[in-house]
């Protein structure tokens, strides 16, 4: 089927309509976070048209003043919130998830996939279907787990409970079947049990898939909101992401902080993604079901 020139140019158009407003209030976060906070409640007030509004999105001047406060302290700022503290927490919580969920999703997609044992596939698609209930049916349970082992206010009830992700199985696992079982059983020839064959041969084949699990469960935990705020009441374990409604009421009507504070949440993951972009398009290949 031939696309007429006409038809590239409407699908061009549609596209850069929906990047603009998918881009648009980013944009308006970053030029935001570079002016002062009198500046931005100012520069919105009696507005002409929206290319008035636009051009009055441009900060005057540019000014890093919200992130030095934001880091450094300043005129305003409340030490309870402690943005160094909730950056570290963050990265200890999400870079631990990540490992873990990573090498225990690809064990278990080994182990359903490729060692047959009484009851496997049953057990599989009934974690497949208990999965499908709304995370928040589970928020209560969770907490009076993780009060019973004294995690309250302890980064362990921010790893261990995200390690039970059973779409990460399921994906690796639609992954394996792409992989010729040929090759498992040439290694056992060679001498090499169950794990050999799972770590020295499978990992390896897995890798691209192994890297999309790792970014979306890094920013998954990067960016959970709801069960941080539950289980964290004290400050300095907070995370980052669940910290930033402490900066609400620190600073009051200092909205132009609150912006840098949310632009800071938004580098990890952004870099994260910059790096691994190509591995990123294979995982929407490998959701849809098809082998990257």
């Amino acid at each position: 089927m031939t696309i007429s020139k006409t038809e590239r140019w409407v699908a061009f158009a549609f596209l850069a309509a929906l990047a603009f407003f998918w881009l648009f209030p980013i944009v308006w976060m970053l030029m935001n976070a570079f002016r002062t906070d009198a500046d931005f409640i100012t520069s919105f007030t009696n507005i002409r048209g929206s290319f008035d509004y636009l051009t009055r999105m441009i900060p005057k001047p540019v000014t890093l003043v919200n992130f030095k406060e934001l880091f450094l302290g300043g005129q305003g700022t409340n030490t309870t919130a402690k943005l160094d503290e909730m950056l570290k927490n963050s990265f200890v919580v999400s870079i631990s998830v990540t490992l873990l969920v990573v090498f225990l999703a690809s064990l278990a997609a080994y182990a359903y996939e490729r060692l047959d044992f009484p009851g496997g596939n049953a057990i599989f698609w009934a974690l497949m279907y208990m999965s499908m209930f709304p995370n928040v049916v589970a928020v209560l349970p969770l907490f009076k787990i993780a009060n019973s082992l004294g995690w309250v206010n302890n980064l362990n009830a921010l790893i261990w409970p995200g390690l039970a992700g059973v779409f990460n199985i399921f994906l690796l696992r639609n992954f394996l079947k792409g992989i010729p079982k040929d090759f498992d059983e040439a290694a056992r020839i060679d001498g090499a049990n169950s794990f050999q064959v799972y770590w020295r041969l499978i990992v390896p084949m897995m890798a691209p898939a192994l890297i999309i699990v790792g970014l979306f469960t890094f920013n998954g935990s990067w960016n959970d909101f709801l069960w941080p705020t539950i289980v964290m009441t004290d400050v300095d374990h907070q995370t980052l992401t669940a910290g930033l409604r402490l900066l609400t009421g620190q600073y009051e009507q200092k909205w132009a902080h609150m912006i840098a504070s949310c632009v800071v949440s938004m580098v990890p993951p952004f870099l994260l993604y910059l790096v691994a972009q190509r591995y990123f398009l294979q995982g929407i290949a490998i959701q849809a079901g098809v082998k990257g």
